[in-house]
Protein backbone atom coordinates (compact mmCIF):
# COMPACT_ATOMS: atom_id res chain seq x y z
CA UNK A 1 0.00 0.00 0.00
CA UNK A 2 2.79 2.46 0.87
CA UNK A 3 4.47 1.81 -2.47
CA UNK A 4 1.33 2.83 -4.37
CA UNK A 5 1.23 6.32 -2.86
CA UNK A 6 2.16 9.02 -5.34
CA UNK A 7 4.97 11.41 -4.43
CA UNK A 8 2.41 14.20 -4.09
CA UNK A 9 0.57 12.31 -1.31
CA UNK A 10 3.72 11.55 0.65
CA UNK A 11 4.56 13.69 3.65
CA UNK A 12 6.89 13.56 6.59
CA UNK A 13 4.18 15.20 8.71
CA UNK A 14 1.93 12.17 9.34
CA UNK A 15 -0.65 13.50 6.90
CA UNK A 16 -0.85 17.08 8.16
CA UNK A 17 -0.53 19.25 5.07
CA UNK A 18 -1.83 22.78 5.62
CA UNK A 19 -1.66 25.53 8.23
CA UNK A 20 -5.22 24.61 9.20
CA UNK A 21 -4.07 21.05 9.91
CA UNK A 22 -1.39 22.32 12.31
CA UNK A 23 -3.88 24.77 13.83
CA UNK A 24 -6.23 21.81 14.47
CA UNK A 25 -3.33 20.00 16.19
CA UNK A 26 -2.83 23.08 18.38
CA UNK A 27 -6.50 22.90 19.42
CA UNK A 28 -6.10 19.18 20.12
CA UNK A 29 -3.04 19.81 22.29
CA UNK A 30 -4.78 22.64 24.15
CA UNK A 31 -7.55 20.19 25.01
CA UNK A 32 -4.91 17.68 26.18
CA UNK A 33 -3.49 20.39 28.45
CA UNK A 34 -6.93 21.40 29.74
CA UNK A 35 -7.91 17.81 30.55
CA UNK A 36 -4.53 16.51 31.77
CA UNK A 37 -4.79 14.19 34.75
CA UNK A 38 -1.14 14.24 35.75
CA UNK A 39 1.70 16.75 35.83
CA UNK A 40 3.46 14.71 33.18
CA UNK A 41 0.47 14.86 30.80
CA UNK A 42 0.14 18.61 31.36
CA UNK A 43 3.84 19.31 30.75
CA UNK A 44 3.90 17.25 27.55
CA UNK A 45 0.77 18.94 26.23
CA UNK A 46 2.12 22.42 27.06
CA UNK A 47 5.38 21.51 25.30
CA UNK A 48 3.42 20.51 22.19
CA UNK A 49 1.25 23.66 22.32
CA UNK A 50 4.35 25.87 22.31
CA UNK A 51 5.87 23.99 19.37
CA UNK A 52 2.60 23.96 17.38
CA UNK A 53 2.10 27.69 17.98
CA UNK A 54 5.60 28.62 16.87
CA UNK A 55 5.80 26.29 13.87
CA UNK A 56 2.60 27.70 12.44
CA UNK A 57 4.95 30.48 11.29
CA UNK A 58 6.83 28.02 9.03
CA UNK A 59 3.62 26.47 7.76
CA UNK A 60 2.11 29.87 7.00
CA UNK A 61 5.16 31.15 5.14
CA UNK A 62 5.30 27.93 3.13
CA UNK A 63 1.78 28.50 1.79
CA UNK A 64 2.01 32.15 0.73
CA UNK A 65 3.45 33.50 -2.51
CA UNK A 66 6.78 35.34 -2.59
CA UNK A 67 5.24 38.81 -2.40
CA UNK A 68 3.08 37.92 0.61
CA UNK A 69 6.05 36.14 2.21
CA UNK A 70 8.07 39.35 2.01
CA UNK A 71 5.19 41.47 3.27
CA UNK A 72 4.50 39.17 6.25
CA UNK A 73 8.11 38.58 7.24
CA UNK A 74 9.99 41.55 5.86
CA UNK A 75 12.29 39.06 4.11
CA UNK A 76 12.54 37.74 0.58
CA UNK A 77 12.29 34.03 0.06
CA UNK A 78 14.63 32.13 0.16
CA UNK A 79 17.71 33.36 1.87
CA UNK A 80 19.86 32.71 4.89
CA UNK A 81 19.56 35.19 7.74
CA UNK A 82 23.13 36.44 7.45
CA UNK A 83 25.36 37.26 10.36
CA UNK A 84 23.60 39.29 13.03
CA UNK A 85 20.21 39.13 11.30
CA UNK A 86 17.03 37.54 12.55
CA UNK A 87 15.81 34.29 11.07
CA UNK A 88 12.86 34.63 8.71
CA UNK A 89 10.61 33.19 11.44
CA UNK A 90 11.81 35.71 14.02
CA UNK A 91 11.40 38.48 11.43
CA UNK A 92 7.82 37.29 10.87
CA UNK A 93 7.11 37.30 14.63
CA UNK A 94 8.48 40.82 14.92
CA UNK A 95 6.55 42.08 11.87
CA UNK A 96 3.29 40.42 13.01
CA UNK A 97 3.54 41.33 16.72
CA UNK A 98 0.32 43.38 16.65
CA UNK A 99 -1.65 40.58 14.99
CA UNK A 100 -0.04 37.71 16.94
CA UNK A 101 1.08 39.20 20.29
CA UNK A 102 1.23 35.82 22.09
CA UNK A 103 3.69 34.52 19.49
CA UNK A 104 6.71 36.15 21.19
CA UNK A 105 6.12 33.92 24.24
CA UNK A 106 5.59 30.80 22.13
CA UNK A 107 8.80 31.59 20.21
CA UNK A 108 10.87 31.56 23.39
CA UNK A 109 9.09 28.50 24.80
CA UNK A 110 9.33 26.45 21.60
CA UNK A 111 13.01 27.24 21.14
CA UNK A 112 13.68 26.47 24.80
CA UNK A 113 12.01 23.06 24.60
CA UNK A 114 13.80 22.34 21.33
CA UNK A 115 17.30 23.40 22.41
CA UNK A 116 16.92 23.05 26.20
CA UNK A 117 18.27 26.60 26.59
CA UNK A 118 18.08 29.62 24.36
CA UNK A 119 21.46 31.20 23.61
CA UNK A 120 20.10 34.71 23.21
CA UNK A 121 17.26 34.76 25.73
CA UNK A 122 15.12 37.80 25.01
CA UNK A 123 12.88 37.00 28.01
CA UNK A 124 15.14 36.15 30.95
CA UNK A 125 12.27 36.83 33.37
CA UNK A 126 10.04 34.16 31.78
CA UNK A 127 9.84 30.75 33.48
CA UNK A 128 7.51 27.80 33.24
CA UNK A 129 6.36 25.28 35.77
CA UNK A 130 3.73 22.79 36.77
CA UNK A 131 2.30 22.18 40.20
CA UNK A 132 -0.67 20.71 42.00
CA UNK A 133 -3.11 22.86 43.94
CA UNK A 134 -4.83 21.14 46.84
CA UNK A 135 -8.50 21.68 47.65
CA UNK A 136 -9.41 21.50 51.33
CA UNK A 137 -12.60 20.74 53.18
CA UNK A 138 -14.11 23.18 55.64
CA UNK A 139 -12.81 22.65 59.19
CA UNK A 140 -14.71 19.93 61.04
CA UNK A 141 -16.97 21.44 63.72
CA UNK A 142 -15.81 19.10 66.46
CA UNK A 143 -12.04 18.94 65.74
CA UNK A 144 -11.33 21.87 63.45
CA UNK A 145 -9.36 19.53 61.19
CA UNK A 146 -9.45 19.87 57.45
CA UNK A 147 -8.97 17.21 54.80
CA UNK A 148 -7.71 17.30 51.24
CA UNK A 149 -10.72 16.95 48.94
CA UNK A 150 -8.98 17.15 45.59
CA UNK A 151 -6.05 18.35 43.57
CA UNK A 152 -6.01 20.41 40.40
CA UNK A 153 -3.06 20.82 38.09
CA UNK A 154 -1.59 24.18 37.21
CA UNK A 155 0.82 24.44 34.31
CA UNK A 156 1.97 28.02 34.25
CA UNK A 157 4.20 30.74 32.94
CA UNK A 158 5.88 33.08 35.37
CA UNK A 159 6.80 36.52 34.07
CA UNK A 160 8.46 38.98 36.43
CA UNK A 161 7.16 37.00 39.40
CA UNK A 162 3.52 36.86 38.20
CA UNK A 163 1.99 33.49 37.34
CA UNK A 164 -0.32 32.93 34.37
CA UNK A 165 -2.07 29.74 33.31
CA UNK A 166 -0.30 28.24 30.29
CA UNK A 167 -3.59 27.05 28.85
CA UNK A 168 -4.80 30.67 28.68
CA UNK A 169 -1.71 31.71 26.71
CA UNK A 170 -2.24 28.90 24.23
CA UNK A 171 -5.98 29.59 23.94
CA UNK A 172 -5.16 33.24 23.17
CA UNK A 173 -2.55 32.10 20.66
CA UNK A 174 -5.06 29.78 18.96
CA UNK A 175 -7.59 32.63 18.69
CA UNK A 176 -4.92 34.91 17.24
CA UNK A 177 -3.77 32.29 14.73
CA UNK A 178 -7.35 31.58 13.64
CA UNK A 179 -8.02 35.28 12.98
CA UNK A 180 -4.66 35.62 11.20
CA UNK A 181 -5.18 32.58 8.97
CA UNK A 182 -8.70 33.73 8.06
CA UNK A 183 -7.46 37.24 7.23
CA UNK A 184 -4.68 35.78 5.07
CA UNK A 185 -7.05 33.42 3.24
CA UNK A 186 -5.21 30.36 4.58
CA UNK A 187 -7.89 28.98 6.89
CA UNK A 188 -9.93 26.01 5.69
CA UNK A 189 -13.39 26.05 7.25
CA UNK A 190 -14.31 22.46 8.08
CA UNK A 191 -17.45 20.92 9.46
CA UNK A 192 -15.51 17.92 10.75
CA UNK A 193 -11.81 17.19 11.07
CA UNK A 194 -10.41 15.62 7.91
CA UNK A 195 -9.38 12.00 8.11
CA UNK A 196 -5.98 11.53 6.50
CA UNK A 197 -5.06 8.18 5.12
Amino acid sequence: MLESMSKRERTKTFGLKTPTDLYQKLLFDIERLRSARSSEEARYAAFDCAVDSWHLVDWTLHFVDSDRHELLSGRKRPGPPGKGRLTVEASFAHAQNKRLPALKFCHILANSVKHREVRNDLMPNLWTGSTGILSWSEPAKDTGERAVTGISLLTYLEIDGERYKAVELFEDMADQWRAFLIEEGLFEFRTEPLEHE
